[in-house]
């Protein structure tokens, strides 16, 4: 149960983290003079801001929601059950990033307000942000993770 509030805190923080640095990198190439810049940088902000939010969030919420281990232990990727708590971790993080686009489609992308390529105005740029987020968080844990150690194999003499 632990694992859930505490995925579920450190998401949302990285999330509200990630948007504010988002916001003030699409702000900044919004106003500089830069010479072809296109409609897709801010897709490639907010995509490059989503996978290094859902990587950090699911190391800090792996490392916080595992079994504390004594000093010159593994990182917390590599202890037993592992496996579990990163399952864990991009299950709650898909639920909490569903309530948010839920919450988000109430109050923003239902009206029909322009948003221009900020999150969560936006909902193109939130749906690349949110996807990018998840998907980091599910490499990590399909990935990222080491592969158990395999039994030795018995053959016959």
């Amino acid at each position: 149960m632990s694992v859930i509030w505490k995925t579920a805190l450190v998401v949302l923080g990285c999330l509200v983290a990630a948007d504010i640095a988002g916001a003030i990198a699409v702000t900044i190439f919004d106003i500089l003079p830069l010479r072809f810049v296109s409609a897709g940088l801010a897709y490639a902000i907010w995509l490059v801001f989503g996978v290094f939010c859902g990587l950090f969030a699911y190391n800090i919420a792996g490392d916080w929601a595992s079994p504390k281990a004594e000093a010159g232990a593994p990182d917390w990727s590599a202890r037993p059950g592992a496996r579990r708590i990163g399952t864990g971790i991009v299950i709650t993080s898909l639920v909490v990033i569903a309530g948010l686009a839920a919450l988000f489609y109430a109050i923003y992308w239902s009206q029909g307000v322009a948003g221009d390529d900020y999150v969560p105005d936006s909902e193109p740029h939130s749906i690349v942000f949110f996807v990018a987020v998840l998907g980091a968080m599910a490499a990590g844990r399909f990935a990222l993770m080491p592969t158990p150690d395999t039994p030795p194999m018995i053959t016959g003499s």
